[in-house]
């Protein structure tokens, strides 16, 4: 029986190709975007991380409430120390992060990486997938150099020579053992090509210097409350023992979350919300055309019910029907997302998603085959019901003429108004996020981002001591780059704007008059800087004077630079010139302030962040950014500021080479992608919702033939006809738009994290929609009703 319904199905689709055609093409739209949406969603918050029992594994945060603080990076010492009294977890490991330079086998090539504890690979519970892991005793100071290789280094680099394993490399002039290949998964936690153990001495190591990521997993049984109690207790009598950790506590993260910002869950959601509304609008648009094209199936309804068919055979054929179309439709559909996941995984930056691609696995394609069937039951089964339900008399009467419309006109203008009001509230979404993402982009920086080439060098330490030969190595670069024809300016740092330089922030205090209460810590981000970089980096110096090379170590008095939020967040607007800040780690060294510079906006676009600066006279980090300034095309000096640098030292590997630009346009890929594909629902949203309109009025025309022809007969004029179909089309979007709206209001502080610059009720946008929707729906109104005001009275008197 099955099957003679799916054959007939399919005859009724080639009977009718136009009518076929719409209705698969609809489908496939909505379950395109879908199933898109769907992929990312299963990929970032379904899909349980790479790791043996996720669910157990936690981060092991430092907190401080007095700075704001809520989740920080943590300490070795206290890690050592958390590691030996803690009983809630199986086993701690931490995660520090570092650079390679891997010479010896041609071109000098840098790579980010990491320095891992021994027990990291148990914790997550993934084995080296060829080789082995690191031991205990290799975490202890002396052990041999060892390490381990990712496995995507490994296949790109190596070409997956198994005979790696054993071979000794000169990673940072050192030679190196390679012991195993790391699988992938360990890069999501640690982002890394290459890992080497943590080698921990603790003679060296200061308490409040936060440069490590600590992870743990916790016992059966366990709760991570259970352990966040356990862990405060511990925390506490550190506190006491050791009285500068007094305001620091532990606070633990589960993984999960630890990856899986709040931002990205609300984009996601919000997504996902946007295509089931597109979902809905297809559902109601397919609908109204089944509605529609009831009334032609009313006398072979009438026929079938005749010779014995019941109502519910009559229904299930009808729905068989939908399914078919829809499954049609879906087929499309996923064809058409795993298009597009691919495309957006091609072009979307790196590190934009807490997974290096998304795919599209068993659980989307169960999914689109679900949501498919799904989709052609809910649009099928009120057109289903009504066009089975057979008034025998009537329709003999009328000759199917007039039943469906008296019927169903009502409900068709309802599901039209509906596709309307989702539209509406789709298309505010979209256009509050593209003025926020063109605030985003037209922001001001302060900074001037054009013409700057960026890079980063990773010069040996025991070759290059970060407090004596590597200011020197710097200088000597920064001499040999500003000689370069076309080179405007060079200057280092130890993090640029938006770069992958370092982020550090220190608490700092005065003890100077100040609007804050004494001792009042404030944490600030703080930078490393050559003289002259604020001149590079078009940084405006509002008071004071910039570094120069006299601002080195003792017996130098110390120094910094501040930018204007930090000036005002210790002396308001009192002339900070004179004034010192200290470090709360280290109070008797007082740094002078000898200039105020503007504020930058340094890791996102929507924030600027107060910031410090430290002269590079007196010590360089161990990975330091260059930005060099030019004339034309930053990428045309490339090949000549490669050549200095290897004039200096043919070791050294140039890393993260990228123009500003190119970093500004990678901070900004997240809400560009949000706003590409809410941009994208909205409009194949306003397409379905536009068909719908015309589909409801042109459907409407056709059965009111007769009537339009008695209204002209009578007097009417056909500008007077034009009027009134307009009129009866535009009464169903205004009340459409005007749910909309009030849709739009009320949903408007579900995005209010999201967008930047504009408020989410924002007058403009919401009258820019409306008007621009309601001039859409004018002209869908307009086609139906030119048809009817040609309508040539005795032809359609004459067909009665």
């Amino acid at each position: 029986m099955l099957f003679s319904d799916i054959s007939y199905a399919f005859r009724i689709m080639r009977r009718t190709p136009l009518f076929t055609a719409t209705m698969v093409l609809t489908v496939m739209l909505a379950i395109a975007a879908n199933v898109i949406i769907f992929s990312f969603v299963n990929a970032v918050m379904l899909r349980p991380l790479p790791f043996r029992e996720p669910s157990r594994l936690v981060q092991v945060a430092e907190k401080n409430d007095k700075l704001n603080l809520p989740t920080f990076g943590s300490s070795v010492l206290n890690f050592l120390d958390w590691r030996e009294q803690s009983k809630s977890f199986d086993e701690l490991a931490a995660v520090g992060f570092n650079n390679y330079t891997l010479t010896g086998t041609g071109e000098p090539e840098q790579f980010s990486g990491n320095r891992i504890s021994p027990a990291l690979t148990r914790v997550l519970g993934i084995p080296p997938i060829a080789g082995r892991a690191f031991s205990d005793d290799e975490e202890q100071p002396g052990a041999s150099s060892v390490a381990m290789i990712g496995e995507g280094l490994w296949k790109r680099r190596f070409g997956a020579d198994q005979g790696l394993i054993g071979r000794t490399i000169i990673l940072n002039d050192t030679p190196t053992t390679v012991v195993g290949i790391a699988p992938a998964a360990l890069n999501l936690i640690s982002g890394g090509d290459v890992y080497t153990p943590l080698t921990i001495d603790r003679s060296k190591e200061i308490r409040l210097n936060h440069v490590i990521f600590t992870v743990g997993r916790l016992k059966h049984g366990v709760s991570i409350e259970r352990a966040q109690a356990e862990m405060a207790g511990i925390s506490a009598r550190m506190g006491r023992q050791y009285p500068q950790i007094r305001d620091w506590g532990i606070h633990l993260v589960s993984l999960f979350d630890t990856f899986v910002s709040r931002e990205l869950k609300d984009g996601l959601l919000v997504l996902l919300w946007a295509v089931v509304f597109v979902l809905l609008i297809a559902c109601a648009n397919i609908a109204n055309l089944l509605l529609a094209r009831a009334a032609t199936r009313q006398n072979e309804m009438a026929v079938r019910t005749v010779i014995g068919a019941s109502r519910s055979r009559l229904v299930r054929q009808l729905l068989v029907e939908s399914v078919m179309l829809s499954l049609l439709g879906g087929i499309g559909g996923l064809g058409g997302a795993l298009w597009a996941v691919h495309a957006i995984n091609r072009f979307l930056p790196p590190n934009t998603l807490p997974i290096p691609t998304v795919e599209m696995d068993a659980r989307v394609f169960w999914f689109a085959l679900g949501l498919t069937v799904i989709t052609g039951l809910t649009f099928g089964i009120i057109p289903a019901w009504r066009t089975a339900k057979v008034d025998l008399n009537a329709v003999l009467k009328q000759g199917g003429r007039g039943l469906t419309r008296r019927m169903s006109a009502g409900l068709r203008s309802g599901l039209a108004a509906a596709e309307v009001a989702l539209a509406t509230v789709l298309l505010i979404g979209a256009g509050l996020f593209i003025r926020s993402l063109s605030n985003l982009e037209r922001v001001r920086l302060g900074f001037d981002a054009q013409a700057l080439m960026t890079f980063q060098l990773d010069p040996p330490i025991t070759k290059y001591p970060v407090n004596s030969k590597g200011p020197q190595f710097y200088r000597a670069l920064l001499d040999a780059l500003q000689s370069i024809p076309g080179a405007r300016g060079a200057a280092v740092s130890s993090g640029i704007p938006f770069g992958a330089g370092a982020y550090n922030t220190h608490p700092m205090i005065t003890t100077d008059r100040s609007i804050l209460p004494a001792d009042t810590a404030v944490p600030i981000d703080w930078r490393i800087v050559s003289p002259g970089y604020f001149k590079t980096m078009g940084i405006p110096l509002l008071q004071g004077r910039d570094f120069t090379d006299a601002d080195g170590p003792a017996p130098a008095p110390p120094v910094m630079i501040v930018s204007r939020a930090t000036a005002r967040k210790f002396w308001g607007d009192a002339n900070p010139l004179g004034h010192t800040l200290r470090r709360s780690a280290d109070p008797r060294t007082a740094f002078a302030i000898v200039g105020v510079v503007s504020d930058v906006r340094s890791t996102v676009l929507n924030q600027e962040s107060p910031a410090l600066y430290y002269p590079m006279a007196s010590r360089v980090g161990p990975v330091m950014d260059i930005v060099v300034r030019t004339d034309g095309a930053p990428e045309a000096l490339l090949p000549v500021i490669r050549q200095k640098v290897h004039d200096l030292d043919a070791e050294l590997a140039l890393g993260n080479v990228r123009t500003m630009e190119q970093w500004l346009s990678n901070s900004a890929a997240q809400p560009r992608l949000n706003t590409l594909l809410l941009g994208a629902f909205a409009a194949v949203a306003l397409l379905i919702a536009s068909i719908g309109i015309y589909g409801v009025l042109a459907y409407s025309v056709s059965q009111r033939t007769s009537e339009l022809g008695v209204r002209m007969a009578l007097g009417a004029t056909p500008g007077g006809v034009l009027l009134l179909i307009v009129s009866e089309g535009m009464k169903v979007v205004l009340i459409g738009i005007g749910i909309g709206v009030v849709a739009g209001l009320a949903l408007g502080r579900t995005v209010s994290s999201m967008i930047f610059g504009v408020p989410v009720r924002d007058p403009a946008t919401f009258a820019v929609v409306a008007v621009a929707l309601a001039g859409v729906a004018l002209a869908a109104c307009a086609i139906p009703a030119l048809r009817a005001s040609r309508v040539d009275p005795i032809v359609s008197l004459r067909s009665e």
